[in-house]
Order: structure tokens, then sequence, then C-alpha cells
């Protein structure tokens, strides 16, 4: 892994730490926005990595109130949603807009209704409580993502400067 790769994926995980301590409306916060960036810059891999780490601080800083177990469940959910965005804008172009769109979609819909249906037949009818704070996190996260990655010089999205080679 090449120093500059190696330096920006760190950066990814300190805003990680960063985004667990910004809370919206209880435990959710903006852990999740630099996983979604790292998918764009790294790849599905390194942004699942994120997704999960950045879950698992998030929870840790709250005090895990939704009890490991099913921080774990969720956590493992944050890297397949980050995997597939990271897939999805990997393989359509990461600006055509339709890339923009389905990937965004996928991502809301894996995060929020999906995340939601496996963890019921666990919290039952609890997780109706979690569904507004997590849209509305998961909506922040993703057009954050979105701006930054727009606002980003192309000397800093291009794949040389960042170390990967395909």
């Amino acid at each position: 892994m090449k120093i500059r790769k190696l330096t920006t994926v760190a950066v990814l995980l300190a805003l990680c730490v960063v985004g667990a301590n910004v809370k919206l409306m209880g435990s959710i916060a903006l852990d999740s926005f630099p996983a979604f960036l790292g998918a764009l810059l790294f790849g599905p891999w390194v942004g699942a990595f994120l997704g999960a780490f950045g879950h698992l601080i998030s929870s840790m800083l709250s005090g895990f109130p939704l009890t490991l177990p099913i921080h774990l469940i969720i956590a493992a959910l944050m890297a397949l949603c980050m995997g597939v965005f990271g897939f999805i804008r990997q393989r359509l172009g990461k600006s055509r807009w339709y890339s923009v769109l389905l990937a965004d979609v996928c991502g809301y819909l894996i995060n929020v209704p999906l995340d939601l249906l496996i963890l019921y037949p666990i919290m039952h009818q609890a997780v109706i409580a979690l569904f507004v704070p997590l849209t509305v996190a998961t909506v922040a996260n993703l057009v954050l993502t979105e701006v930054v990655y727009v606002a980003l010089p192309q000397r800093i999205k291009s794949l040389s400067f960042l170390g990967v080679t395909r």
C-alpha cells in the first residue's frame, strides 16, 4: 500500500471517530460519511472496512445502546452497504448522474429498510422508533459524501495520486 493511500485511509478512519461524536437524535451519528467517501476513492473493500469500523466506534462511544450482538450485525450491514455503494460507483462511473443516483438509493435501502427488516426479529417494534433518525442520518451522510466528493480537486480523485493501481 502506497504511503498516500495509507495516509488517506488513516485520515478517513480518524474522521469515522470524529463523525461518531456528531450525534443526530440519540445514538445515530455521522460516522458513515468517511466510509462512503472511502468507498468512492478506494473501492468497495476499503469502504466496507471503514463502514464497519465507523459503526463499531460510534456504538462503543455510546455504550453499545442496542447491545454488542446487535451492533455487530449492524456493522456487518454497514460493510455490505459500503461495499455495494463502492461497487456501483466503481462499475458505472463515479461522476455519472445515474451512478450517483443508483448508488445513493441502494445505500439508503440497505442502510435503513434492510437494516430494520433484519433487526425486526430481534428488536420487534423498537425498530420503528429508529426509522426517522436513521433516515435523517443516512441522507445527511450521503449528501455530505456527494458534496465533498464534488468539491475535491481532480488530482486528489485521481487514482495515481492515491496510489491505487488497477
